[in-house]
């Protein structure tokens, strides 16, 4: 069995030692790690160095591509690497030593089709102290069409196999697609299995410099008066919208009919009247990962969807 774990850096100087030192540790031994940095200006290609020098299974990916940002990058490091099994790593996150052992004892022998397992998270402060973050809570919350209006698992929590990887690789256009880890859920949703472990196997590093991180401290009450929760709320309307377009466009004619009927509905609404839109949500029974995520959404999706695509347009 061939294990990949997969780290795109950029600019990971402060956690990238703690990261790798926590993938050392692992009960589990016999993976190999594949690195591609981003470009980084600080002295993480040198830490990248030294533990190349003291581990034979770590690697360096090099290529001329910068700045691609995390979903690119990580695309480019699946389309290198050849395994069994993959796992994504970020630089600046802690894998408590028995993530790669109690994951892979839950993966499937089926590799004839996609499938996905994922893990639960402990959100943390720069120093790995344990914070409050509702984020953390919100794994496992999601399945069937609802993923296609939210995400409930960062890159870092995921272990897809071959099968997934491939058709992932062979789809992945890289327009209107949210993130990588996104488009590997709908995949493994739609053409596969998905299961979730309800583990907290990772310390989720939350410091201010975060590429993607958990959002703002604390619970959904309090996050959902931050200022900016509107337009953010907006724009994931917006880009699930235009996500789902994507996804018809490359798999229609691989998609059974029930699957085929809901995104031909989904992308209709974006030209229909809100009865239609508020008819769809609630024929198919489309949830956020919590019940206020879920009327924010609903709310945005139904009575403005309209107004947010004519704003995509015009830019």
């Amino acid at each position: 069995m061939v294990v990949a774990i997969l780290m795109s850096t950029f600019n990971g100087e402060k956690y990238l030692n703690e990261q790798i030192e926590s993938l050392v540790n692992q009960t589990y031994k016999h993976w190999n790690l594949f690195i591609r940095d981003d470009g980084s200006i600080d002295h993480t290609s040198q830490i990248i160095t030294k533990w190349m020098r003291r581990d034979k299974r770590i690697h360096y990916i090099d290529d001329d591509s910068k700045n691609l940002k995390p979903a690119n990058s990580f695309l480019k490091l699946l389309k290198e690497v050849e395994a069994d099994y993959y796992f994504f790593c970020d630089q600046d996150d802690y894998w408590k030593s028995i993530k790669l052992e109690t994951m892979l004892k839950n993966a499937s022998n089926n590799q004839t089709i996609p499938n996905l397992v994922y893990c639960s998270l402990k959100c943390t402060d720069k120093n790995l102290v344990p914070e409050e973050n509702d984020f953390e809570n919100l794994m496992g919350k999601l399945s069937g069409k609802s993923r296609f209006i939210g995400n409930d698992m960062p890159g870092c929590v995921m272990m897809i196999n071959k099968k997934l990887r491939d058709v992932a690789i062979n789809s992945y256009t890289g327009n209107n697609i949210i993130m990588h880890d996104w488009w590997l859920a709908l995949i493994a949703e739609v053409f596969g299995n998905i299961a979730f472990l309800d583990k907290k196997l990772i310390y989720y590093r939350q410091h201010g410099d975060n590429s993607i991180g958990a959002g703002h401290r604390g619970g959904i009450i309090r996050k959902a008066f931050h200022k900016d929760v509107f337009s953010k709320q907006e724009d994931l309307v917006r880009e699930t919208y235009f996500q789902a377009k994507e996804f018809y466009s490359v798999f229609h004619n691989q998609l059974s009919d029930e699957w085929n009927d809901f995104l031909s509905m989904f992308i209709k609404c974006g030209s229909e009247s809100y009865r239609y839109r508020l008819q769809f949500f609630n024929t198919y029974k489309l949830h956020e990962s919590s019940k206020l995520r879920t009327l924010a959404y609903e709310y945005f999706f139904v009575f403005k969807l309209n107004n947010l695509l004519a704003t995509k347009e015009r830019d």
